[in-house]
Order: C-alpha cells, then structure tokens, then sequence
C-alpha cells in the first residue's frame, strides 16, 4: 500500500546560486530516506514532477533540481539543445548540495546517507555526481544517454542500480556493453537489468502504452525501491494510498 504523500515547489542554496525544484514526501513525520531525482532533458516537466510523487509514495523524501532554471524545453530539438548546453560541473556540484538539503528536513535523519536517480540525461548525472563526489551512499540509472569517461567510473566507491530496454537506440546494446566492461574492470558493486523488447524512456507512459512497457516500468521500480531501502534504510509502514493537496 502506497503512502499519503505531500508535494510541493521546493529550493534551497548551492553552491552557484539558489535552485528551484520540486519535493515529494510521505505525509506523516518519518524520518525517510532521503533520494536527488534527476530529469531527462525535458526539466522539471509534468512527468518528472509524477516521478517524484513515485518515489514519494514509496516512501522517500525526493527532491527533484529543476536543470533547467525555469524553462521547460518544448520539442526534440529544443530539449536536445538544453542538454548538449548544460554546464555539466556546475550541475554536479548542485546535485550534491541538493542531498545536503534534503538532511536538513525534518522528515529525513541529518546523518543518513541520501540515494540518487535520474533517467536519460539524468542518468548520465548520477554516474558524474557518483564518480566526482562523495556525496551519496547509492545510485540507480536509468537508460544514461549522458556517457562519463570510462576511466571516471573507476571513482565510483557506492553500489549502484542500473535499467535498460532492448530497443532502445539512444542508449544502444554497444554502450550498456562498454558500460558493463567498465564496471567489471574496476570491480565495481552494481546490478544491471535488461528489460526485452521496451526503448528509451519506458518509465514515461507517453512514450509507449504498450503491456510490456508498462510491465517493465513496474518491475524496474520495484527492483530500485528495494535497492534504496537496503541501502538506504527501509520506511516507515505505508499509510492510506492517497495525496495531501499542495498548499499554494
């Protein structure tokens, strides 16, 4: 049974200037762990806001950075351009004071260690914030179309999570291989799934609304909700599986 949740417009201070984002959190007191949810190149969009409701409902406190200060890219094109112009060092080092953010809260222990996730260019910034700092005590990737060094992965000291369609051109076989390799090589604590006949993006509905999307989107969060209680520290017991309206 899924938690009562409360979401709501969120920011806090980093290290390059205040960051506008978006938290979803169990309604009663806690504490839970605490996760950074990372967007694709669409920013702090309707779908990543449900993400963070998700993560919600399963009972964490998720804090979604908005990449984008603001703007919610429209179209292929255009998404595409926020993404290849992110100034990648100053997103890390704002990701890592998102964690410092979400153990000031008091729904979460100022001690306990803070998980991290993000899909597609998202992705990408998880394995970065994983290898370049020492921030985080997990990690889960999905679908990473944003591709570290492989000589970064080496300074990856945390377990980590890792999802994949079979389909998937953005984020090909060749690359979940070379990725896989790297890992090995460096003796790296990791699970890496493959999920048949789904493509990039099959968390998002919009994306395909096929029974085996659907199945594998379930699955793949089921595995990475496990995955961050291990490691993070298990929830309270859920409550009634409904939403707190956000105070304006």
């Amino acid at each position: 049974m899924a938690h009562r949740i409360v979401s709501l417009h969120a920011g806090y201070d980093g290290p390059n200037g205040f960051v506008d984002g978006y938290v979803g959190r169990p309604a009663d007191s806690g504490p839970y762990p605490g996760l950074v949810v990372i967007s694709g190149m669409g920013g702090l969009n309707w779908f990543q806001r449900e993400m963070t409701r998700t993560f919600a409902r399963a009972g964490f406190v998720a804090l979604s950075p908005d990449l984008f200060d603001g703007v919610l890219p429209e179209g292929r094109a255009t998404q595409l351009r926020y993404k290849n112009s992110l100034d990648v060092e100053r997103t890390v080092e704002n990701l890592s004071a998102g964690a410092d953010f979400l153990r000031s809260l008091p729904w979460t222990a100022d001690t306990a260690p803070v998980g991290i996730v993000g899909f597609c260019l998202g992705g990408g910034l998880v394995l970065l914030s994983l290898a370049r700092t020492n921030t985080f005590g997990a990690g889960v990737v999905y679908y990473q179309s944003l591709f570290p060094d492989s000589e970064e992965l080496e300074n990856i000291r945390v377990p980590m999570m890792c999802h994949y369609g079979t389909h998937d051109h953005t984020t090909p076989i060749s690359e979940i291989e070379a990725f896989r390799a790297a890992l090995d090589r460096y003796e790296k604590q990791y699970e890496l799934f493959m999920y048949e006949g789904v493509g990039h993006s099959f968390l998002n509905p919009n994306q395909d609304s096929s029974e085996r999307r659907e199945k594998a989107a379930a699955e793949s969060l089921e595995r990475t909700f496990a995955f961050f209680r291990n490691h993070l520290g298990v929830p309270a017991p859920a409550v009634e599986d409904d939403e707190t309206p956000e105070t304006p």
